[in-house]
Formats: structure tokens, C-alpha cells, sequence
């Protein structure tokens, strides 16, 4: 009898990497998402597809919809891609497990990842070096603390998601998130607060955090009975937003210092399942710097599978088989790409950012003969739907429901008074 694991968020990257690896490994992967012709639902290797209610715009009726169809389903796995369905999944783990094994931690702890202030808090306490960081309590706190800041200051949000009603409200950090003297903290600090009440997130004021200028890298852990079952290690050679988010071209790389913090890290945290822990190697003192931590499958999967650490598998066989496994070398030097739209956008951004608009054109024409996350001549199909995507995602922004950045817009008549 053939394994069956239940993938959500056919339409992202991640679960495409997901699908794939393990479909080629003969697994019987059913792929969820809530609108049809999805990338990963085009996979050749996706053996069944199913349409469920959207996370995003009713977690609720998702989990309920959910919780229905494990308990009909003969699964050995469940695996949430995304923010929208890990957190979600995992504050209802106990009522999933009767029925199926989660590859997510118990809500407590991720928290510790999805929080950033509890990220921090943790990091601190186990002396991993991380920007500072200060916790804002009010415009009074603000006023005071400008005056004694290093600038430029990030503002950033606790949380990348936030439920409202039910329905998620993202934040993004971008150019407004970053603020260059006093004055300019104080007037987007308003912004951005006032912003997050229009949209009903009433707890979580966002916090201050220094500016790390440096190269970024990401530590990739495969966590089970408090130790790595795999590590990876990238850098990240571009980003979109160029502020800071996806990496659209990366590196497989050795960083044994950057990953030895990484697995401090999640050893601290209880961490169960994977995870990737952001770095960035700060200019000013040559030190790895703590980013953040994304709990759940990330965007440049790929990358690691096609390096030889093939996480979407080894992480199966820790789970649903209950297997030890050791972490094993994997080649440096791959690199990966993300071309729609993410590279794309990033090209548009440094164009319209940088003074020699013909370097990143440059950049941008050298990278044509590296492997991409999507595109594939032996699994043609998800193209189309990563085409679908955009031209969906264009929409949204054309029609203000979210920003080109990713960042939710609500409908005036739907914004929240508080």
C-alpha cells in the first residue's frame, strides 16, 4: 500500500519542492489548495488534487473543512507549507493527531518562531548574537527612545500574519518599514500603528530593531528528539523585496558557524519538524546576526533537495516512519532561482533603485542557465499554474487587496474601527 501524505498550499513553491520530492520517492501525495490549476497541483508527480475553503480568508471554516477530511482519509502525513495553515494547524495539532501525523510543532512552541519577539527573547537568553532590539510600549516610549537610537532603525512587526475575524492580515517589511532619523521614526511608526488598527490587529505593537547591513544566509535543520536529523546551508545572492524577503537566487553553501547557532537556536526552542533560521554576517563586526526564523517549509526548498539534502522526504521518513537519520553532506557551489516572479520583480526593483541601471540587467542575463524552482523540462505543467498565480496575484494588487510587496490591503468598507 502506496504511503499518502496531504500537502496544503499546492499554489506556493515550497509545496511544488514538496511534491516532488516526494512523488519521485513513490509517495502518494495529495495536494491542497483552495482554487484549481495551482503549481503544484500540476505536478506530474501530485497523484491527487482537492479544492478546500481558503485559510487566508477563513481560518475557521479551513480547519473545520480540514479536520473532516483527515478523519475520511487514510494519511500518514500532514504537512502545512505556508503561514497560513502552519500556525493555524498547529494550535489544533492534538485534534489532528488522532487521525494523522502533523509535521508541525505544538502551538507553544511555534510560537517561539512566528512571534519575533519570543524569537528574540530566546536568542538573547542563549547568547546568540542577534541586532538590537526594543520593545516598544507607546508613542511616549517612541519619542524617548528616538532620541537614543543609531539610525537607520527597522520597524518591523511581531508577526508576519496576523488573524483578524478569522481572515489573515499580512505584514511585510518594506522601505516604509525603515526609518533614517528621529523624526522619520515617530511619523511611520504612527503610520504603520495606525495602519494595523485600521486592520483590526489590536495587540503586537511593532518593534524597533537595528539595521544589519551584511551578506544573509539561511541554516536549514530538520529537527527531532532535540537533535538535527539534516542541515543545509545557503547565501543568499538576491531578494525580493530588495529590502529584505524571498531570496530569488541562492547558494548552497558551508557555514558551520551560522548553522551551529541555528540548531542552538531550535534546540532552545523545543523545535520539532523543520525550519529555517535567517543570518545576516554584519559589515560592522563580522558577526552572524540572528533575522528570524521561519517554522515551517520555506520558499528556496529546492535549492537543498537539488544539493542533496532532500528535507520533504527525510522529514516523512522521521515522522511517518520513525526513523533516525543522521545529518549528510550535500554539494556546495548549486545554486537556485526563483525567475517568476520573484527574479523578475527583483530586476524591475534594482533598476528602478540603482544609478548604472545596466548592472543588474547584467546580473539579472548571467543567471539564465541556473536551475529554477518552477521551471523544469521533465515537469512542464506547474509553469502554467506558477503563470496563473501571478496573473491572479496581479489582479489583487491591481485591484488594491494586497500590495506588489504581498502585503494584505483591505477594502475600506472592511477596515476595522477601533
Amino acid at each position: 500500500m502506496l504511503a499518502k501524505v496531504l500537502v496544503t498550499n499546492a499554489s506556493d513553491r515550497a509545496a511544488l519542492a514538496v511534491i516532488r520530492s516526494l512523488g519521485r520517492r513513490g509517495v502518494d501525495v495529495i495536494a491542497a489548495e483552495s482554487f484549481g490549476f495551482s503549481t503544484g497541483a500540476l505536478s506530474k508527480y501530485c497523484g491527487h488534487r482537492i479544492l478546500c475553503p481558503p485559510p487566508e480568508r477563513d481560518r475557521s471554516t479551513f480547519i473545520k473543512w480540514l479536520l473532516h477530511f483527515v478523519k475520511r482519509e487514510n494519511l500518514d502525513l500532514l504537512i502545512p507549507v505556508n503561514d497560513f495553515t502552519a500556525l493555524p494547524i498547529s494550535e489544533y495539532k492534538e485534534d489532528f493527531e488522532k487521525y494523522v501525523k502533523v509535521a508541525t510543532p505544538k502551538y507553544e512552541v511555534a510560537m517561539r518562531a512566528f512571534d519575533k519577539i519570543q524569537t528574540f527573547r530566546i536568542a538573547t537568553e542563549q547568547g546568540i548574537p542577534t541586532p538590537k532590539t526594543y520593545v516598544v510600549e507607546g508613542q511616549e516610549s517612541i519619542k524617548r527612545l528616538g532620541k537614543e537610537l543609531s539610525y537607520p532603525i527597522v520597524i518591523k512587526p511581531r508577526m508576519k500574519v496576523n488573524w483578524v475575524n478569522e481572515r489573515a492580515i499580512v505584514q511585510k517589511i518594506t522601505l516604509r518599514n525603515y526609518a533614517y532619523n528621529e523624526t522619520d521614526l515617530i511619523d511611520k511608526y504612527r503610520e504603520i500603528s495606525v495602519s494595523m488598527q485600521n486592520s483590526g490587529i489590536k495587540d503586537g505593537l511593532p518593534f524597533l530593531q537595528e539595521c544589519i547591513r551584511g551578506d544573509a544566509f539561511g541554516a536549514e535543520a530538520l529537527m527531532s528528539r532535540q537533535s538535527p536529523r539534516a542541515l543545509f546551508a545557503h547565501k543568499r545572492l538576491r531578494e525580493y523585496p530588495i529590502t529584505g524577503g524571498a531570496s530569488t537566487l541562492r547558494e548552497s553553501v558551508r557555514a558551520e558557524r551560522i548553522v551551529e547557532l541555528g540548531v542552538q537556536l531550535l534546540k532552545s526552542m523545543e523545535w520539532t519538524g523543520v525550519a529555517m533560521v535567517e543570518f545576516k554576517v554584519d559589515k560592522k563586526d563580522n558577526q552572524p546576526k540572528l533575522i528570524e526564523v521561519n517554522g515551517r517549509m520555506w520558499g528556496s526548498l529546492a535549492l537543498a533537495i537539488n544539493a542533496g539534502v532532500d528535507f520533504p522526504y527525510l522529514l516523512y521518513r522521521v515522522m511517518a516512519k520513525e526513523e533516525d537519520l543522521f545529518p549528510m553532506p550535500y554539494r556546495i557551489g548549486v545554486q537556485q532561482r526563483w525567475l517568476l516572479p520573484g527574479d523578475i520583480l527583483w530586476l524591475l526593483s534594482s533598476i528602478l533603485s540603482s544609478s548604472n541601471k545596466l548592472v543588474p540587467i547584467k546580473e539579472f542575463l548571467k543567471a539564465f542557465a541556473v536551475k529554477d524552482d518552477i521551471v523544469s523540462l521533465t515537469d512542464p505543467a506547474p509553469l502554467c499554474g506558477a503563470v496563473m498565480d501571478m496573473l491572479k496575484d496581479g489582479i489583487d494588487v491591481l485591484t488594491h487587496r494586497r500590495s506588489i510587496e504581498g502585503e494584505t490591503i483591505l477594502p475600506r468598507a472592511e477596515r476595522y474601527v477601533t
